[in-house]
């Protein structure tokens, strides 16, 4: 006999991801103080009641949509590195994964919402930093101290190393998008940055 399903739940969960789909949408074109909750519902496809019976408020909103996007990151650099391969290939692959989720539109979209509250709310900015960019500096430090520790690179500062390395992954590409413009690379340009950034870091530490 088939078991039954408990009845709603997987459209619930439907409902949940288009209502954070759609605010992050509006949040990033708005700002959080722009976006009343009834049009996150028309957005959604939603009534205004599913939304408060989901969230509560938009503060709750927002940190539901910060969590779901770095924990996103953090499983796909999880995945990305693994324990096997040389120092450079976990290091590629990390940079890879990175960069390509940080171009995707949802995580455009996302930091462009933060910059526009973090003038406005510090904590709330504070709070991103600490649960996107600080866990994925955590995690780079993580892998740079252990290579270290086996005599791999020359570092007497991992946490150093990890954003001197991120520096060349993420800083004039990101700038050029964020004033100008600039297109996402593609793959094969892409792989030439990064493979060019762990070069780099990796002869800066030889030991």
């Amino acid at each position: 006999m088939t078991a039954l399903r408990a009845p709603g739940r997987p459209k619930d969960l439907e409902k949940r991801e288009a209502i954070l789909d759609a605010a992050l949408t509006l949040f990033a074109e708005r700002g959080l103080d722009g976006v009343p909750i009834e049009a996150i519902a028309a957005r959604s496809g939603v009534s205004k009641v599913t939304v408060y019976n989901n969230f509560g408020d938009k503060a709750s909103i927002f940190d539901c949509i910060v969590q779901r996007e770095t924990d996103r990151l953090s499983r796909e650099l999880g995945n990305a590195t693994g324990d096997g391969g040389s120092l450079e290939d976990r290091l590629t692959c990390f940079g890879r994964a990175l960069v390509t989720m940080l171009t995707q539109p949802c995580h455009l979209a996302l930091d462009r919402s933060v910059a526009m509250e973090a003038q406005r709310n510090p904590t709330m900015g504070k709070r991103f930093f600490d649960a996107g960019p600080g866990r994925v500096h955590g995690l780079l430090t993580d892998i740079l101290a252990g290579a270290a520790a086996a005599g791999d690179i020359a570092v007497d500062d991992p946490a150093q190393a990890a954003q001197d390395l991120l520096s060349l992954w993420l800083g004039y590409q990101a700038l050029e998008r964020r004033l100008c413009g600039g297109c996402v690379p593609d793959e094969a340009e892409l792989q030439k940055r990064i493979n060019h950034s762990v070069r780099l870091f990796l002869r800066a530490s030889r030991p």
